[in-house]
């Protein structure tokens, strides 16, 4: 039994170092000030942006406007110098001030057993332990607010892929949209984890505590 009892202090200090930096972490928004970019600011950027470069494109080289796709490239690079810088902006004004994420990942002082019994629990995969409700909830409002930033950036990629797509020939053509696909992939299961930690948070917040996640 003296194992036992030596690894119990362990495993205390390790819980409540996570709990110590859980104090403060909250989800103030990312939700709504992410659907906000996906339904304003993206979309009509991507058109505005497309549009204006590729006929900037076709004006500049005297090209047929019925040969478009071959001008496509420039609208695209247009858009992804736009979203990108779009994107810095708008994760510095409107995503960060949405979560209050602490400094240190607050599952970094529990073992790799202990992180992913929490992240099963953000994830629905398994029931929420009471006990350890402090941690998992600020880990869920830490993983939102990296999946908040990782999907204003992650649009970028397609909007290189997809004018190879249009105007590429064999293999160059077949290799770009394999790469749109995986994009495609990838931002599936991003969007599925962000809702799901939000599900989480929404689950198990306090009834007098208003929970800003979805």
């Amino acid at each position: 039994m003296s194992g036992i009892d030596d690894l119990m202090p362990k495993s205390d200090a390790r819980w409540a170092t996570a709990t110590r930096r859980a104090q403060g972490v909250a989800d103030l928004g990312l939700g709504s000030a992410l659907k906000t970019y996906y339904t304003r600011y993206f979309p009509a950027g991507v058109i505005i942006l497309v549009g204006t470069g590729t006929i900037f494109g076709i004006l500049a080289f005297g090209g047929d406007p019925a040969d478009w796709p071959s001008f496509l490239v420039f609208g695209c690079s247009l858009a992804v110098l736009g979203v990108a810088t779009g994107g810095l902006v708008y994760n510095a004004k409107k995503i960060a001030p949405a979560a209050e994420p602490g400094r240190i990942d607050v599952l970094l002082s529990l073992e790799d057993e202990e992180r992913k019994g929490i992240r099963r629990q953000i994830l629905g995969k398994t029931p929420a332990d009471p006990d350890q409700l402090v941690v998992s909830r600020a880990a869920a409002v830490q993983l939102r607010k990296n999946l908040a930033t990782q999907l204003i950036w992650i649009p970028v990629l397609p909007l290189i892929y997809i004018p190879q797509v249009l105007r590429g020939t064999g293999l160059v053509s077949w290799l770009m949209a394999a790469g749109t696909a995986i994009w495609l992939i990838g931002e599936v299961f991003t969007v599925r984890d962000f809702h799901r930690a939000g599900r989480f948070l929404a689950r198990t917040a306090e009834p007098d505590v208003p929970d800003a996640a979805p």
